[in-house]
Parts: C-alpha cells; structure tokens; sequence
C-alpha cells in the first residue's frame, strides 16, 4: 500500500489534469454509444459487408468503399479495423464503431503531446481539454465511418514526421515505424488525405535532404516499405485488374477539377469560407451544421422568412471562424519567422505546409461538394492557432490574462451547450429525420413492425422518398437480426400477397394533418389502418 502511496505521490499535477481531461473525453466518446449511435445507410452496408467475410460467405477485401460518385475504390484498412473488432467482440453496429471510439479517445493525448513541442504546459493541457469536449471532435468519433479516424493518423503521422526531422539520423525506430504506419494507414481513410499525406511527406523529404549530409536512406525507405505493406490488399488487387482502380482514381482527380461555372475567384472564397466554418465548429461548434453554407447563405438568405436570431449566429459563426483562420495563419507565419529554436521552427513549418497544402487539395473540390467535414485532416490546426493567438495576448496584454480565460470558458461553455441540445433530443428519441439516423430510435422502428406483423415473419414497407433513402438498408438489417424479411414495396404493389403486412414510414405529421394522411401516395390505393409516432418519424400500418 506504502508503494502505491509512494507511486502516486509521484505523479505530476500535470499528469493528473491530463488524465481527468482524458477521463471526460472517454465518457463524452461512450456513453450510451449503441442506443445514440449515428446508424446511416453506409454504415449497414459495411455491417454487411464484415458479416459475410465473418460468415464465410466472401473473401477478405482487398480494396475498400468507393470514393462519391466515382468508381475509385479506397484502401481496405478500415474494413480490417472493423474485422478486428468484430471477431473480439461480436458483429453489431456498436461494434463498428469500436475502432473509431477507440482513435478518437487517443487523438486527445496524442494532441497533448503534439502541442507540447511548442506550448508550455498550461497552453496545451488548456487546448486539449477543449479539444476533449469539442462537439465536432465528439460526434465524429461516436459512429462507424471511414474518415472519423483521420484526427489520430493525421496526428501520429505529423509528430513522427517532426520527431524524423528533428533527430534525423538519430530518429529512434519507433517514429520511423509509425510514420510508414500513419502514412500506409492515413492514404486508406480518405481520397484527400491519398494525395495530402504523399505531398507533405515529398516536401520534407526536400526539406530533409536539403539540409542535411547524412542522408539516412534506409530510414526514408523503411517509412516506405512500411507504408506499402500495409497496402498490399490494393497492390494485389492492382497487378490482378490490370491498374484499373488506379485508372479509376485518375478519372476522380479530372472529374475533381475546378468547376469552371463557379469561377477561380468564388471557388477561393469557397475555399476560405468553408475553412474558416470548419475552425468556427472545431473549437465552438457554434451553428452546428455539416454543409459550407454561410456564404450562399448569407447572400441568398430567406429574407421572406428572416430569422434575425439565425441571421445574427451566421455572421458570429464566419467572424469567430474567419478571425481564427487569419489571424491565425498570421501568427503561425510571424512566429515561424521569428523562431529561433530550430526544434520549435520546424514545428511551426510543419504545421504551416500541412496547413497550406490541404488548402490546395481541397480547393478544387469545394466547389463540386463544400462539407465541413473535408478539412477533418486539420482539425487540430485551430486549437493551434488559439494557442498563437493566447501567447500573443498575453505579451501584449499580461495584466488581462483573465480575458483569456474568459474566451476560453466561452468557447467550452458554446460546446457544451450544442452536446446538451444533442443529448435532449437522443434522450427524447427525436433525433432521427432527413439526415440523421439513430441506432436506437431505429430499432423501436423495427421492433413496432415486427409486433404488429405478427405472427407472419414477412412484411413490405415503403416510404416518403427521403426518409427511406435514409431507413430502408438498416432498418432491414435490425429486422434481420430478429429473424424477420422486411421487403420493400415495389413499383407494382398489387404484387404484394393479400395476408402480408405493408408499413410506410414518413416523417411525423403535424397535428393538422394527422386525421387527413396527407403524406401517404393514396393515388397508390392505400388505406391507413394505424399508425404510431417515433419522435420525428410516423409508421403507418396500410393495406391495399
């Protein structure tokens, strides 16, 4: 008992501090994760997928999920992620997302030590706490999804690109080992990040080479060979089609090109608009929302329908947001400049190429499909310009330290209001609508149908067009797993049999139209028996 007194008598208050932000970033990462889990049609596809190679009934994947609207085939690593985690634990959605809840509870020390090669200890334990209650950090790290990894690889792959650059020769092979590992894992994730993770890793390889004689070849080529084994599955696949994925991936970058109807000068504002929105959400989540609107917002505002409460938070949102963004790369480039510790200035460069280089990548692509969630690989880039800007307030301003603080609790206190407004409407199971789906709510979907179709274990279903593209393929799922075929209602539903169930799920009428069923296609001949309300969603029990 003495020892262990002893034992923790001897850890740091930093350690201390570091473990409760840890702490509370676990518990805002897992709590409930299998009734609130984001459940959307990709998702079940993938459950599909790693229950047939579990079930026997297909071979292990060599490629991945297909990049939008392409036929360009990512790398097949998070398929094995979640192979993983379904042979530890058993297939399910929750499952899934082991992998993704896992990265993103290291992401938060990982981002410690990131900051901590040029922040004192209060800075960084001050940034990772934000971090670790970060809405957007949160949610994206609480459903299954290719790119919610991206955070922790983006990290790793940054400080073992700088640990390499720092010790050059003298590198320990552990950072070597986990670059060629970031690297090989990092291109698999995303299509930005295939072509973002080479380009950074070819600049300071000139970098690298540039400044130093000993060149340390078999290091750089390790980093490599790494990086390719864990790529092999997309090697094989190569070699067996003839390059046809890479021919795929070809066409992706021509289809990605500029959209020359927008124009070079609105594209770049697009650019700018949709990251200084991303910085906005990072470190407030204040106007929680996925798509880089403000802009056409803003412009082509509903001023019929002004809202001047919405009109209000879309300019503080691109203030807080476009602030952060130049003030920030301000500061970034100024103290880089000005840097005389060769550790730290490599640093402030590192961050600064990385930086500037996912602001060319994206930049032809914004146009085509501007979402927040594309600059996910710089996600800790403005926790690091919050850091610049507090260093800089407090030279020039010591004696009013406390309104660094202040800003600090205001952004904190903007999080967690957005996580209570979310956790109100999971706890009152009215999450689900258009865009979301929820595991939970889903699943008393699938079990009122099951009840009321009894005892058949058939039943047909159907829907308003944009709540089935969202339901149909997991709500499928969920019913099999009990045993029940859901079918859906095809274009000829006098071919349905007379004795089986048919349901049709729409969105939850107003009250003054519930007796009226305005929603239901009665040019179909449908005639309503029932229906019951789940939150945001209505289903109906029909007959024809």
């Amino acid at each position: 008992m003495n020892k262990i007194k002893k034992a923790l008598q001897k850890i740091s208050k930093t350690t201390w501090i570091l473990i409760a932000i840890i702490i509370l970033g676990i518990f805002l990462r897992t709590y409930q994760l299998h009734n609130w889990l984001y459940f959307y049609p990709d998702q079940a596809r993938d459950l599909m997928i790693v229950d047939d190679y579990l079930g026997g009934r297909a071979d292990l994947p060599l490629l991945g999920f297909k990049a939008a609207s392409s036929k360009f085939q990512l790398g097949a690593m998070y398929s094995y992620f979640q192979i993983i985690a379904a042979k530890i634990f058993g297939s399910s959605p929750a499952v899934m997302a082991y992998p993704d809840v896992l990265f993103g509870i290291l992401s938060i020390p990982l981002l410690y030590l990131f900051l901590k090669k040029y922040f004192d200890e209060r800075f960084s334990l001050a940034l990772t706490g934000l971090y670790s209650i970060s809405f957007y950090a949160i949610r994206y790290s609480r459903f299954a999804w290719n790119s919610n990894p991206i955070p922790f690889f983006v990290l790793l792959f940054l400080l073992a690109l700088w640990e390499f650059l720092v010790g050059k020769e003298k590198t320990a092979w552990r950072w070597i080992v986990a670059l060629g590992i970031a690297l090989g894992v990092g291109v698999q994730l995303h299509t930005v990040l295939l072509i973002l993770l080479p380009l950074t890793l070819v600049v300071a390889f000139g970098y690298y080479f540039a400044v130093n004689q000993n060149k340390a070849w078999q290091k750089w080529l390790v980093i490599l060979l790494v990086a390719l084994v864990l790529n092999i599955g997309q090697i094989i696949s190569e070699t067996r089609s003839g390059f046809k994925n890479t021919k795929y991936f070809v066409a992706v970058l021509g289809d990605r090109s500029p959209n020359e109807s927008v124009g070079a000068l609105q594209n770049l504002a697009l650019d700018v608009i949709c990251n200084a929105q991303a910085n906005s959400l990072y470190v407030s989540s204040f106007q929680n929302k996925d798509e880089c609107d403000s802009l056409s917002y803003l412009k082509n505002g509903d001023y019929v329908n002004f809202k001047i409460a919405e009109y209000v938070s879309t300019w503080t949102s691109m203030l807080i947001g476009l602030g952060l963004l130049i003030f920030g790369y301000w500061r970034l480039v100024y103290c880089w400049r000005q840097e005389q510790t060769e550790k730290k200035k490599i640093f402030l460069g590192l961050n600064l190429v990385f930086g500037a280089l996912t602001f060319l990548v994206i930049f032809p692509i914004v146009s085509h499909n501007g979402q927040v969630r594309y600059f996910l690989p710089i996600i800790f880039l403005p926790f690091l310009f919050l850091g610049l800007v507090g260093k800089y307030f407090l030279e020039k301003f010591a004696k009013k330290s406390r309104w660094l603080i202040i800003g600090v609790i205001i952004l904190a206190g903007l999080n967690i209001f957005t996580i209570f407004t979310e956790v109100s409407q999971l706890q009152a199971k009215t999450r689900s609508n258009a865009q979301y789906v929820v595991l939970g709510e889903l699943e008393e979907v699938s079990q009122y149908i099951i009840a009321q179709s009894q005892p058949q274990k058939e039943a047909y279903v159907f829907g308003g067009q944009k709540y089935m593209q969202n339901f149909y393929r997991q709500l499928f799922y969920a019913a099999a797993q009990k045993g029940f075929n859901l079918n859906r209602v095809s274009r000829h539903p006098e071919d349905i049999p007379a004795e089986k169930p048919i349901f049709f799920i729409d969105q939850n009428p107003d009250a003054a139209e519930i007796g009226k069923y305005q929603t239901l296609p009665i040019e179909m001949g449908f005639k309503v028996l029932y229906y019951k309300n789940f939150g945001n969603v209505a289903v109906y029990r029909i007959t024809n």
